[in-house]
């Protein structure tokens, strides 16, 4: 045994050196905004073992090592409890219905052969292994419009992306958009604008079944413009049907899937519904409208894994917006081009599946990028921790209640990093919430810009958008909030707790202590008096570059003497912000490092917290709580797949 454990070893040691050595497969179309992994070097499981090898296997073999199966369909019908199936290197076009069951101690494991790279492809093959054939030029249509050789009749739409760099294609409504002369927005007839372009992307005629393709250069002023190839014969694509669904978890339980990609969802990417025990582990699922739809399932748990979105650096918030509302002559762009990322439901009074609600799921080292909105996480009991959330031209995280009865959720956000989202806590929908959310130690840096507004005739300069932390589509209740030892950074905010304290209704508590908060171009005034609406906050530092000792000294003093001051008092005993402080948090360095140096005065600043206030880095914070994510002496704060243990 230990001279077999010595042998996989050195193979698995070479196979990493052979992979490092290997250099990177150059890009066609544009660098890639969230690289494919090299593969895993995991080493092999325990207990029954199959195997799939999309190229030398046949569904005849009895799927052995040496008589692999061919198809990952095919192989799902034949595991029981206990086994594992291992993907050879390569792609499978394929779109796999899971029902599997395995048992509490004896899991069934999908996962890639190591050292082997295997992806789930639910996009047709033909446009990414003979590009060339593929496609036609169709001189008739709009500059640089090219038409697929055959015809694909009776389809819905297609969804699409780069197949080298995975940035994702415009999925366009109208080809009058695919054909547009002009990238910049003008008023057209009937209060619509004039034919937009929006960048490299696909267009589908419904009367003749051609796709339509258009991979034109992008000019805009002041962005990561497309660049490259504009012949779509001599780069791969992945072209996905509307209902192409890669992977579909129906009912399965007790499943693991490890060190895989999946790929070429056209609405949905992965559909899970009913699971319970499943578990993904370094995967990668790349979006088309959808990465990931999630409904009625319990006890989950995505770990060191992935969804990338496919919103392109040169595509607009407006672009994929919703546009053609009831009432509006307006008409929709690229609605299609992921629109999000993690989208859960939950059986309604009506639905024979009302039941369970999604519960007991752990989202934890992973990343979350690249799209309109990302992730619609409320309504579930859920623990979202080590994380990193980046680049969303909309909604970072929704909060919002998913149903009105059943089991109220308790919902745990902590030590993460959030960026680039025009909202990043954002609520919205009809539903009223008895929803707990404790969010802590988490690093908010709201300096980075989103692509809000398409650049005009007017105005060609592109609308770029400042992030923020808080806001809602139209008015519903905000679930009841503790945020503490959360660190904020961000550029300019219309008053000291960067929205934090706003929206307040009552019986909604909300709880805001030992935060750090810091606006780069000037400390504005102090968060409205809200005490009458079930608010407390206090032991939190506000700071600006810009503030003086002026102004801290006389930040609080006013207030302090305030009627409403006094009246905080009846639902806070010290009384609203009576410990919380002007001073610069003396930050471990000036870029991402959000540590305390030595003498930081948010240092043993805080005030004490309810014990059952959950808290990982409690017991190493000595004296009275510091303030802000990272206490003195903590280490740097790590998240992503990266960082995972």
């Amino acid at each position: 045994m230990k001279k077999q454990e010595a042998a996989w070893a050195a193979i698995a040691l070479l196979c990493i050196c052979w992979f490092k050595a290997l250099p990177a497969p150059p890009m066609v179309s544009h660098a890639a905004l969230r690289p494919d992994p090299l593969p895993a070097q995991r080493a092999r499981s325990a207990g029954q073992a199959f195997f799939v090898d999309g190229r030398n296997g046949s569904d005849q073999n009895p799927g052995s090592e040496k008589s692999p199966w061919k198809t990952i369909r095919h192989a799902f019908s034949h595991l029981k409890a206990g086994a594992t199936l291992y993907l050879r290197g390569g792609v499978y076009f394929e779109n796999v219905y899971c029902a599997l069951a395995g048992n509490k101690t004896a899991p069934v494991t999908v996962r890639a052969f190591p050292g082997e790279q295997a992806v789930i492809d639910g996009g047709l093959r033909e446009f990414q292994e003979a590009p060339g054939e593929a496609w036609q030029p169709y001189p008739t249509g709009g500059p640089e419009e090219y038409r697929s050789t055959r015809a694909y009749p009776n389809m819905r739409d297609f969804v699409g992306a780069f197949g080298d760099s995975m940035i994702g294609l415009q999925t366009y409504w109208h080809a009058m958009d695919l054909r547009g002369a002009s990238e910049l927005s003008e008023p057209g007839p009937n209060g619509d604008v004039k034919p937009l372009y929006c960048g490299p992307g696909l267009w589908y005629d419904r009367k003749s079944g051609h796709i339509h393709v258009r991979l034109s250069h992008t000019k805009l002023q002041d962005m990561d413009n497309y660049r490259s190839e504009t012949d779509p014969r001599k780069v791969p694509l992945i072209l996905a049907p509307y209902k192409s669904v890669p992977l579909h978890i129906d009912d399965a339980r007790h499943v693991r899937f490890q060190d895989l990609i999946i790929r070429g969802g056209g609405y949905e990417t992965v559909v899970m519904t009913n699971g319970f025990d499943v578990e993904f582990d370094n995967v990668i699922i790349r979006g088309g409208t959808y990465c990931m739809r999630t409904e009625n399932t319990v006890k989950l748990k995505f770990y060191r894994s992935a969804m990338y979105g496919n919103a392109p650096p040169w595509a607009f918030r407006g672009d994929s917006s919703l546009r053609a509302r009831p009432g509006r002559k307006t008409r929709d762009l690229a609605r299609l081009t992921c629109h999000a990322l993690w989208v859960t439901n939950t059986g309604r009074e009506y639905s024979v599946h009302a039941f369970p609600a999604n519960d007991d799921w752990d989202i934890s080292y992973s990343e979350f990028t690249d799209s309109h909105d990302g992730l619609y996480l409320g309504g579930i009991g859920l623990r979202f921790h080590h994380n990193l959330v980046d680049n969303f031209q909309d909604d970072g995280i929704y909060l919002s209640p998913m149903y009105s009865y059943g089991p109220k959720a308790v919902l745990h956000i902590h030590q993460n990093i959030f960026r680039r989202a025009l909202t990043t806590l954002a609520f919205g929908g009809p539903e009223d919430t008895q929803d707990r959310v404790f969010i802590y130690r988490n690093y908010f840096d709201m300096r980075g810009k989103v692509n809000y507004g398409r650049p005009s005739a007017q105005n060609p300069k592109p609308g770029l958008e400042y992030s923020r932390v808080i806001g809602d589509h139209g008015g519903p209740t905000w679930s009841s909030m503790l945020f503490y030892h959360n660190t904020f950074v961000m550029v300019a905010g219309t008053d000291s707790s960067m929205g934090v304290l706003g929206h307040l209704k009552k019986g909604f508590p909300r709880k805001v202590f030992n935060n750090i908060f810091v606006h780069q171009l000037g400390l504005p005034g102090l968060h409205p008096a809200v005490a009458e609406m079930d608010a407390q906050a206090d032991g939190n530092l506000y700071w600006s570059p810009k503030s003086d000792a002026n102004l801290a000294t006389k930040y609080f003093s006013l207030y302090r003497t305030s009627a409403a001051f006094a009246n905080s008092k009846k639902i806070y005993a010290p009384g609203f912000d009576r410990h919380s402080l002007v001073a610069d948090p003396q930050f471990f360095s000036g870029g991402d490092d959000i540590r305390l140096k030595n003498g930081s005065p948010a240092i043993d600043a805080g005030v004490a917290l309810p014990a059952d206030w959950p808290d990982p880095l409690r017991a190493m914070d000595k004296g009275r709580p510091d303030i802000g994510a990272c206490p003195l002496g903590s280490a740097p704060m790590r998240v992503g797949r990266d960082a995972a243990k």
